[in-house]
C-alpha cells in the first residue's frame, strides 16, 4: 500500500512525567508516547517517524516540552548526500574494516562492546552501569524491523549502530564502539555507512534522531547534509 493510500488512524497519545532536560540546562522535559496497548507493526511506525517519533525499546515517543521546541527530528536526503573533506578522510582512514549489515539479536560479542562503551564514555549518565537486560530493553522490540550494521578490525568487533529499517530509510537508534586511542571516528564512520546502505537499499532517508537546537553534544548531526527537519509539536 503506497502512502497516499494508507487510512489515517488516530492514535491515543499519554505524556509522560516532567523531568530535566538531558540536553539543555536549565530545561524541563516532558515525552508524548504512543499509546502502550495500542498493535504497534513496522509501517505504523514508520508513518509515526515521519511524525518526528523516535524508539526506545518497545515504546514510541516525542518530545512535548512546555515552552520550548528545540528537539527537531533530522533526516539526511541519502541519495543527495556528498561526504565532506573531513568525512571523505574517515572514511580513507577506516576503508579496510569489514562492515555488515545483519538482522538484530541480542549477541554477547555485542553486549561486550555495548559493556565497554558505557562504562568508558558514559559514566555519568543514567545507562550505567549496564546490563544486559537494560540493553535488550533499550535497543529491541518484538514488533519492529531492526538490523545491526557491525564492523570489525580483522574479526575484531569494533563498532555497532543500532538501525530500525523503516519503509523510507534506516532509523539509527544507537551506535556504540570501541573507545581505544587506536581507533579513530568510529561514531562517524557508522553513520556514513548507514547512509550508504541507505542507498544501496533505494531508501531515501536515513533518520539521525533528535537534532537540539543549543546542545553542543548534537550539533555533529548538522555535518550529514542535505537533510529535512521535523519540527512541529503535539
Amino acid at each position: 500500500m503506497s502512502q497516499k493510500e494508507k487510512v489515517t488512524q488516530h492514535i491515543r497519545l499519554f505524556s509522560g512525567p516532567e523531568h530535566a532536560c538531558g540536553y539543555l540546562d536549565d530545561k524541563i522535559a516532558v515525552s508524548v508516547f504512543a499509546d502502550p496497548s495500542l498493535l504497534l507493526n513496522n509501517d505504523l511506525y514508520s508513518e509515526l517517524s515521519r511524525q518526528g517519533f523516535r524508539r526506545s525499546g518497545e515504546h514510541v515517543y516525542r518530545p512535548n516540552c512546555p515552552g520550548c521546541s528545540a528537539c527537531w527530528a533530522y533526516r539526511v536526503l541519502a541519495s543527495q548526500f556528498k561526504p565532506s573533506k573531513s568525512q571523505r578522510r574517515v572514511l580513507k582512514k577506516n576503508h579496510q574494516f569489514e562492515v555488515t549489515l545483519e538482522p538484530a539479536d541480542c549477541f554477547e560479542e555485542d553486549y561486550q562492546l555495548y559493556q565497554h562503551y558505557i562504562s568508558t564514555r558514559h559514566r555519568d549518565g543514567d545507562m550505567y552501569p549496564p546490563s544486559k537486560r537494560q540493553y535488550s530493553d533499550f535497543l529491541f522490540s518484538e514488533w519492529c524491523d531492526t538490523a545491526l550494521l557491525r564492523v570489525r578490525d580483522n574479526g575484531k568487533l569494533i563498532a555497532v549502530i543500532c538501525l530500525d529499517v523503516l519503509d523510507d530509510g534506516l532509523s539509527a537508534v544507537y551506535s556504540f564502539f570501541n573507545t581505544s586511542p587506536s581507533y579513530k571516528s568510529l561514531g562517524v564512520f557508522v553513520i556514513l555507512k548507514t547512509i550508504e546502505y541507505c542507498n544501496k537499499l533505494q531508501l531515501p532517508y536515513c533518520y539521525l534522531g533528535y537534532y537540539v537546537q543549543g546542545c553542543s553534544k548534537m550539533d555533529y548531526k548538522i555535518k550529514y547534509k542535505p537533510a529535512e527537519v521535523f519540527r512541529d509539536k503535539c
